[in-house]
């Protein structure tokens, strides 16, 4: 498990360079948390890097330009964003 503290809640990303340190030092499964943006932020991951799973913790939590807390989960549109390769 990767957590990159410097982009925990930030929503500014996942910490790529991290991600490829450690994916280019092991072939064990990773798992990501820390930054995720968007529903691309979580494919472009997956997809890069072969991890096996990734938190999106904030992306779920807080909504629209005041970060009003509203639990939320992917509509079907963002799901087959998250489904096309």
């Amino acid at each position: 498990m990767i957590n990159s503290i410097e982009k925990d809640g930030t929503m500014l990303g996942y910490d790529i360079g991290l991600v490829g340190l450690v994916r280019n030092l092991t072939e064990v499964p990773i798992t990501v948390l820390g930054g995720a943006n968007s529903y691309e932020d979580i494919k472009n991951l997956i997809s890069r890097f072969k991890i096996i799973g990734a938190a999106v913790g904030s992306l779920f939590v807080f909504k629209g330009k005041y970060r009003a807390v509203l639990i939320s989960y992917p509509n079907k549109s963002e799901k087959k964003v998250l489904a096309s390769e």
